[in-house]
C-alpha cells in the first residue's frame, strides 16, 4: 500500500463534491462537532482559490 499525504479531487464529479460538502455541513450542525464545519469551510476556500470565483458563484456552479 502506498503512503500518501495529499489527495486530489480531479476525478470527483461536481454532484459528488457538492454532496460531500453538504454532508459535512449537516453533520457539523447536527453533532456540534466543529471539525466537520471547519473541513467544509477549508474545502470551499481551496475550491474558490483554485477557480477564482466567490463562494456563492462556486456553489451555483456546483448545483448546475
Amino acid at each position: 500500500m502506498e503512503d500518501f499525504n495529499m489527495i486530489t479531487i480531479e476525478n470527483i464529479s461536481k454532484k459528488d463534491l457538492l454532496m460531500i460538502l453538504q454532508a459535512l455541513e449537516y453533520t457539523g450542525e447536527h453533532t456540534s462537532i466543529q471539525a466537520f464545519v471547519d473541513l467544509k469551510d477549508e474545502l470551499i476556500q481551496q475550491l474558490t482559490d483554485l477557480s477564482e470565483v466567490n463562494e456563492d458563484d462556486l456553489m451555483t456552479m456546483m448545483q448546475s
